[in-house]
C-alpha cells in the first residue's frame, strides 16, 4: 500500500462538475490510500482541487505528484487546468546562452529562425542557439546568464526552497519531490540533464550515483524511491529513463568517459538498450505508457532526443530514426484543432485519457525539435493553434514554463508574450517546486540558448 494524492481522472472530472473550485484555487486535496497492485486501487478521496501527474509503472499502477491549483508567473506552484483548451476526447564552459542563430527576432520572422540559417538536421549539430531572451524579449545576454545562474543557485543550491539534496550515501545526491516526499526518475533525470547543460559534474555524478545504488536493478529503472533510497514500487517510468539516456550521451561528449567517476558512454548505452527493448513498442517505433501498456503519453514522445541517440548509438541507428519520424507523426495525428494532446494516446494519436499535466510537456517536445532540427514544417502549424490556445493563459509555473518555447516556432509578435511571461516568472517556491521548478529550469535552458546537444 502507498499513500498518494488523488488520481487524475477522479480530479479532472471533479473539475468538470465543481468549475467555480478549480476556478478559485485550493489547498491540495487530502491524501488518500492507494493500492500499488495492477489488479486494482481502493481509495477513500479526500476533498479540494488538485491537479496530479501519473507516472505509469510496468505493473500499470501509477505514481502522482500534486501540482497546486491557483498559481500563476507571480505566484508561482500552481496547477494547470483540468483542461488546456482542447476537447477532452483527447569540454569547457561557454557563457551561458552564448551563440545564437537569430541576430533580431523583428519583423514577422518566427523567432527561432529570424537572422540566421535553419537548424541542421542529422548528426551535426546547431553551429549557434538562439537566445530569445535576446532575440525576442530584448534583454541582454549578462541578465540572461544571470537569470539562469539564479535559477540553478535556488533550485539546486542546498538553500531553503532548492529540490536538490545530499544523500543517503556519501557520493549520492536525490531531486526530491516535495508534496510526495519522494524521489522520482523524472526528477532525477531532469536534475541530470540540467547539469550536464550547465558544465555541473559533480551533481550529476552525485545524482546518477543514487540512481545506480537505488533505482536500477538489472533492466529496470524503478520509477520512485523514498529520500533514503527504498523502493516504493517496481516497474520503470520511461520518460525518466529517456532523460536518463540523453543527459548520459551528452555528458560522454561534453565531459569524456575519464573525467569523472563514470564511463559516461557505457552508462548511456545500457539505459539506452533498456529503453529500446523495454519501453518502446518495437511495431509502432512509440514509447510506451509504461512497459505492457500498448499506449503512449505524448509528453514522454521525444524526437530531437531520438535522433541524437541515431548518431551515438550507430548499431541501432535505423531503430531510432524510425522513432524520429514515427514520434513526428504521432503528434500529428495526436494533437486535436487546437493543438492539445492527451495525457494517453493510441500509437495511431487517438486521445485515450485528456490533458493534464502531462500534456503541458508535449509543447517543450515538439518546440525543441523544431528549434534544434527544423525538420517537420507542421510544427510550426501546431505552434500557431497551440499559441492561439495558450493565448488565453496558463495555469502553473510548469506550463507557462513550457510555452516559453513557442517563441522557437512563431512570428515575434504571437511568440514574444510567451517569452515575456517566462522571464516574468518567479523562480518557483513552496510545496509544489519540484514539477513547477524543474520544467522552469529546463524552459529557461531552452529559451536562452542554453540546452545544447552535445552528441
Amino acid at each position: 500500500m502507498r499513500t498518494t494524492s488523488l488520481p487524475r481522472s477522479v480530479v479532472l472530472s471533479a473539475c468538470v462538475v465543481v468549475v467555480a473550485a478549480c476556478a478559485s484555487g485550493g489547498a491540495a486535496s487530502d491524501e488518500v490510500t492507494e493500492s500499488n497492485s495492477a489488479a486494482g486501487r481502493s481509495s477513500s478521496a479526500g476533498s479540494g482541487p488538485v491537479v496530479v501527474h501519473v507516472g505509469g509503472t510496468s505493473s500499470g499502477s501509477g505514481g502522482s505528484h500534486v501540482v497546486a491549483s491557483g498559481g500563476s508567473a507571480e505566484n508561482p506552484g500552481g496547477a494547470p487546468p483540468a483542461s488546456l483548451g482542447g476537447s477532452n476526447s483527447t569540454g569547457g564552459k561557454p557563457s551561458i546562452g552564448s551563440g545564437g542563430r537569430a541576430s533580431g527576432g523583428s519583423g514577422s520572422a518566427s523567432g527561432g529562425s529570424a537572422g540566421g540559417p535553419p537548424p541542421t538536421a542529422g548528426c551535426t549539430p546547431p553551429a549557434t542557439y538562439t537566445n530569445l531572451f535576446v532575440t525576442l524579449s530584448g534583454h541582454t545576454q549578462a541578465e540572461s546568464d544571470a537569470k539562469v545562474t539564479a535559477a540553478w543557485n535556488q533550485l539546486f543550491g542546498g538553500g531553503a526552497n532548492t529540490v536538490y539534496y545530499k544523500g543517503p550515501g556519501a557520493d549520492e545526491s536525490y531531486v526530491q519531490d516535495i508534496a510526495n516526499n519522494d524521489v522520482r526518475t523524472e526528477g532525477q533525470s531532469y536534475g541530470m540533464m540540467i547539469a550536464v547543460q550547465l558544465d555541473h559534474q559533480t551533481e550529476f555524478d552525485r545524482l546518477w550515483a543514487f540512481v545506480k545504488a537505488h533505482m536500477l536493478s538489472g533492466k529496470e529503472i524503478a520509477w520512485h524511491t523514498s529520500t533514503s533510497g527504498n523502493k516504493l514500487a517496481t516497474g520503470g517510468a520511461p520518460d525518466g529513463d529517456e532523460y536518463f539516456a540523453a543527459a548520459l550521451v551528452f555528458a560522454a561528449k561534453r565531459w569524456g568517459d575519464t573525467s569523472g567517476k563514470y564511463n559516461y558512454t557505457n552508462e548511456a548505452k545500457i539505459v539506452l538498450d533498456l529503453i529500446r527493448t523495454q519501453d518502446f513498442n518495437d511495431k509502432a517505433k512509440l514509447v510506451q505508457f509504461y512497459v505492457g501498456s500498448n499506449n503512449t503519453d505524448g509528453s514522454y514522445v521525444l524526437p530531437a532526443f531520438y535522433q541524437t541517440w541515431a548518431c551515438f548509438d550507430t548499431e541501432n541507428a535505423a531503430f531510432w530514426n524510425d522513432a524520429v519520424k514515427a514520434g513526428r507523426a504521432f503528434f500529428q495525428a495526436a494533437a486535436d484543432s487546437n493543438g492539445v494532446i492527451g495525457d494517453q494516446s493510441s500509437f495511431t494519436g487517438q486521445t485515450q485519457k485528456g490533458a493534464g499535466s502531462d500534456a503541458v510537456r508535449c509543447v517543450m517536445n515538439i518546440m525543441m525539435d523544431h528549434n534544434f532540427y527544423n525538420a517537420d514544417p507542421w510544427q510550426e502549424t501546431y505552434a500557431t493553434k497551440y499559441g492561439a490556445n495558450q493565448s488565453k493563459g496558463a495555469g502553473s509555473t510548469a506550463q507557462l514554463s513550457c510555452n516559453g518555447l513557442l517563441g522557437f516556432g512563431l512570428p515575434t509578435a504571437t511568440g514574444k508574450p510567451f517569452v515575456d511571461k517566462l522571464w516574468s516568472a518567479a523562480i518557483p517556491t513552496g510545496t509544489y517546486r519540484y514539477y513547477d521548478g524543474t520544467l522552469y529550469m529546463l524552459a529557461l535552458l531552452h529559451v536562452s540558448g542554453t540546452f545544447k546537444l552535445w552528441y
